[in-house]
């Protein structure tokens, strides 16, 4: 056998052509190809059988598979190799062109029946997608050899196949030469993971061809260029033509309605040869860069965009049209507009999915060779260590193929707005050359970020400049660089798009709206794509989903691929819902009792329902109709705080949401206590009437208060929290100095009446400086403690602080908790967008968010206060910025891997915080913004009061 798989050729397959499954003539019109005549699935169960190399495959058409798979699917669900997630990391030796000889290879067999040869048609057999290669027999004829793992491979196999049992063998490789520059950051699937399917043709039919739009004012005029080896009847918007071979013809459509992600429309279109009748769909739509704007029908849009992989957590990169369905809808139900198809060209059905709901796709070829950067090489800079691959003359012609095939597949969808050339590959020769060839084949714009890595010492800075790619790409910048550095730039005349912004790991991401304030302010700005749309978890019991580390690989990467904004069951995380919140096409302000709604939308009307709510509980409806890019102002019944939802008209969610919180909030009355202190070697112990307070004078801490004779535990100086995914860096910081094991030692006292005034100094008995200073008033009252604090931070060890407060470990039948506060979701300084300011109950167990790697969650920002009960008792705190009431403390949290390994516990942990830092979103972007940190000096004051439920406070 030959060894394709070592060289970057094809054999045998197909040229590359747009997606279409043809009809029989006399068919009914449907979307769906499998009601076509013509098409048979061969997606379900085949047999297969593995190999740890292609040497022990030497004799596989003889050795008979006989375990069971579905097709499509990943080999690894089903016992096969082994589960590994690698995010910039070859997971093999870097020795290119080589492929290495330990390469597990899976043989597939089934038969099937090919009843076109008795009707003299010709059989073509299509996979839409192989990781990562595979050698194909038919009837145990080599009939041909792919490679490219996210492309369509289509093989004419009329020459050996009859009309009945047929026997099909796919011997598919886990590594071949293509996969040099397919390292992307996924699991490393392998397997016929997309549908495979026979064809019946004409023996003359279409092979292929291009529409193309273009609209001047209310006229749009459709070009169908055939360029297939046959004629064809086309018929479009009551018009019909003969386009010859080779030829093109022109439609003309009166008062056009143009195609866009607010309003999908789509003309049908019918191409006719022979026997065989195409139903096509057309969006009469522009895209294109003018002045340094980017442009879709003229107007100067915003990609509210998402990064997608294909995955599911049952079936890996094998994903059904009903997955790919969930999430666009999902998607638009978020308000997202847009989708990067990261690192790859999606599924057919994908593309078509966001024809017909309407999504922009930023379509991305199958490049990538990020793993160069870490092959170790390291008398190199980073820039030339990728253009060593960027530059390879052996990888050229596969790097223009991965664009040829992104192109021509695609290029028919309306939905296409943009081309990109691959992810993390550097820039270099080849990538002139696929530029190049991507603007011969079509006239969308090209989007590569990869320019910004170019190797200056080899092109010089201006190269940078005059790349001909048609905008500027960047993934996590600050903020302040687009704002200054960018747009300050003279320089640079090209749109702005961020390709990947807002990393969704964990916890966050943080400053959603610092980022898009920005990108609203110019039409320069096209928007940007969340990294990623959902975490990549796997599924192994109900509840539980592993990551990385799970499968004690030699190199995993942890639980990077835990990074998206919904969970792999596409469960909402919080950031989700802060997206929505950004993303959403309608702004509100209020004056008094006028409501001002100004319409984001570019292309419609914000045709919807208002529902105001205000604080009595009573609804006021109105229905209005704003055109794009207008205001309309309302008057609302009643002056006050207000909720207000709006809800599209023929949509089941809403689309905007916004609250106006107008309350006064009046502090609880403090008056001071009698008191009598009681004083031993170690302790104060302070009572007024029924409460007693134990203070350790070791480390100056309220640790113990006794209200009725109940011991409610201690009242601790906090200044750590479980880190979030985002906390990656800042953590280590915060190990190096022990942060989480911090403690106080008291250094004076004194008292005064009801007061006791300690000088306390914080960090850890190893050696280390203290980490601050703190002068804390204990202010005694009638039920309840107020603690006035005055701190400064000495260690230069960490950039920020996480949180400095107090928590207290209650029992657990503390459980049922009320507030006021930003909610009823978990809210941070920076990112509360989504929440509303208003008074919730809650059970403590329910404010945990179920992050798959557990960390810091549950957290209310703009507190004013929060209660909580065991219904003997309540506890009440005011005073403070944020708070959070768990059922886990910090160090379970941080020392437990899965959310499903969490077991029940003993106690309720209820936070005060003076300050609570935000998120940010530095697993992979800009650390926490400085203004949303806890500082480095600073006071406040906390209330603590205790409460006998049958008294009333």
């Amino acid at each position: 056998m030959k060894e394709y798989h070592q060289q970057s050729k094809t054999v045998g397959a197909e040229a590359p052509r747009a997606y279409f499954v043809p009809f029989r003539q006399g068919q009914a019109r449907s979307e769906r190809r499998e009601d076509s005549q013509l098409f048979h699935s061969l997606c379900g169960n085949w047999k297969i059988r593995a190999y740890e190399s292609l040497l022990d495959a030497e004799n596989f058409l003889k050795d008979d598979p006989s375990e069971d798979i579905p097709v499509p699917s990943c080999v690894q669900y089903f016992g096969y190799d082994h589960f590994q997630y690698s995010c910039d990391r070859y997971p093999f030796m870097f020795d290119p062109p080589r492929v290495p000889l330990r390469n597990p290879v899976f043989h597939y067999m089934r038969t099937f029946d090919a009843k076109s040869c008795a009707e003299g048609k010709r059989t073509y057999i299509v996979f839409e997608g192989v990781d990562s290669c595979f050698y194909l027999y038919v009837n145990k004829q080599f009939a041909g050899f792919s490679q490219i793992t996210h492309k369509t491979s289509e093989f004419d196999i009329t020459d050996f196949v009859h009309e009945s049992g047929n026997r099909l063998d796919v011997l598919v490789l886990k590594w071949c030469f293509g996969s040099y520059l397919e390292c992307q950051d996924k699991w490393r699937f392998t397997g016929i993971i997309r549908d495979v399917y026979l064809l019946s043709r004409d023996q003359k039919h279409i092979t292929d061809y291009k529409i193309d739009t273009d609209c001047k004012g209310n006229v749009a005029t459709v070009t169908f260029a055939n360029r297939s080896p046959v004629s064809a009847i086309v018929s479009f918007h009551e018009q019909t033509a003969l386009a010859d071979s080779g030829a093109s013809v022109q439609f003309t459509v009166q008062d056009a309605r143009l195609w866009s992600a607010e309003s999908p429309y789509l003309y049908p279109m019918e191409i006719s040869c022979g026997d065989e009748i195409i139903f096509e769909r057309v969006g009469i739509r522009t895209s294109e860069v003018k002045n340094g704007i980017f442009l879709v029908n003229g107007k100067p849009i915003k990609l509210r965009g998402v990064n997608r992989h294909d995955f599911h957590p049952d079936r890996g990169a094998a994903v059904s049209e009903e997955d790919m369905r969930q999430d666009v809808l999902l998607m638009k139900q978020l308000n997202v507009n847009a989708v990067r198809t990261s690192h790859y060209p999606a599924s057919p059905l994908f593309y078509r999915l966001c024809d017909e709901y309407g999504l922009y796709v930023m379509s991305e070829s199958d490049v990538e060779s990020h793993g160069v950067g870490r092959i170790g090489d390291f008398g190199m800079t980073y820039e030339q260590r990728m253009e060593r691959m960027a530059s390879n003359p052996v990888f050229c012609d596969s790097v223009v193929e991965r664009q040829i095939t992104n192109v021509e597949q695609n290029k028919n969808h309306p939905c296409v707005l943009i081309w990109s050339l691959g992810n993390e590959a550097g820039w270099g020769k080849n990538f002139y050359f696929a530029l190049s060839e991507v603007k011969r084949r079509d006239q969308r714009p090209v989007h590569y970020e990869g320019l910004f890595r170019i190797n200056t010492t080899h092109y010089g800075f201006e190269e940078y400049y005059r790349v001909p790619l048609d905008m500027v790409s960047r993934m996590y910048p600050p903020v302040e660089w687009m704002d200054n550095d960018y747009r300050n730039d003279a320089k640079e005349t090209r749109p702005l798009v961020l390709c990947e912004y807002e990393h969704a790991m964990g916890n966050g991401p943080g400053a959603f709206k610092e980022y898009w304030d920005v990108i609203e302010s110019s039409d320069r700005f096209m928007g940007a794509f969340v990294w990623e749309w959902c975490d990549h978890g796997i599924r192994y019991h109900s509840d539980g989903f592993l990551y990385g580390d799970d499968f004690h690989e030699t190199w995993q990467d942890g639980n990077f691929c835990i990074d998206g904004l919904v969970l792999p069951d596409r469960t909402l995380k919080p950031g989700a819902l802060q997206m929505k919140k950004i993303y959403q096409p309608a702004v509100f302000r209020k004056h008094g009792r006028t409501l001002h709604i100004f319409n984001k939308y570019y292309f419609i009307s914000l045709d919807a329902t208002i529902f105001a709510e205000f604080s009595d509980h009573s609804i006021q409806e109105f229905r209005v109709q704003i055109p794009p890019r207008s205001s309309s102002a309302l008057e609302l019944e009643k002056n006050g705080s207000v909720r207000l939802r709006v809800r599209e008209s023929g949509k089941q969610y809403d689309c905007a949401n916004e609250s106006f919180y107008e309350e006064k909030f009046l502090p609880s009355q403090c008056l001071n206590a009698q008191c009598s202190v009681q004083e031993s070697s170690r302790y104060l112990k302070i009572s007024e009437a029924d409460c007693v307070y134990t203070i350790d004078k070791v480390c100056g801490e309220i640790i113990s208060v006794c209200v009725a004779g109940k011991e409610l535990g201690g009242i601790r100086l906090n200044l750590w929290r479980a880190p979030t995914d985002n906390d990656r860096i800042e953590k280590e910081a915060w190990k190096t100095v022990f942060l989480d094991k911090a403690v106080c030692d008291m250094t004076e006292y004194s008292i005064d009446k009801n007061r006791v005034r300690v000088h306390l100094k914080i960090g850890h008995y190893n050696s280390m400086l203290p980490l601050a200073e703190a002068k804390v008033t204990y202010r005694f009252l009638r039920s309840g403690v107020q603690i006035d604090e005055e701190y400064q931070i000495t260690s230069g060890y960490f950039r920020w602080l996480p949180r400095i407060g107090w928590k207290m470990r209650l029992n657990r039948n503390f459980t049922q908790l009320k507030y006021l506060a930003y909610g009823p979701y978990e809210s941070y300084e920076d990112m509360h967008d989504f929440c509303e300011m208003g008074e919730y109950t809650n059970q403590v167990q329910n404010e945990m968010v179920h992050f798959i790697k557990p960390q810091e969650c549950g957290s209310h920002c703009g507190a004013k206060y929060a209660q909580i009960t065991d219904g003997q008792i309540t506890i009440r705190a005011e005073g403070m910025r944020s708070f959070s009431a768990l059922p886990y403390d910090e160090r379970t949290l941080a020392d437990t891997l899965h959310d499903s390994d969490l077991r029940e516990n003993d106690a309720t942990y209820f936070n005060v915080d003076y300050y609570m830092s935000g998120l940010g979103s530095e697993s992979c972007g800009p650390r926490v913004r400085p203004e949303y940190c806890v500082p480095f000096a600073g006071k406040g004051t906390i209330v603590f009061f205790w409460m006998k439920n049958d008294s009333d406070h």
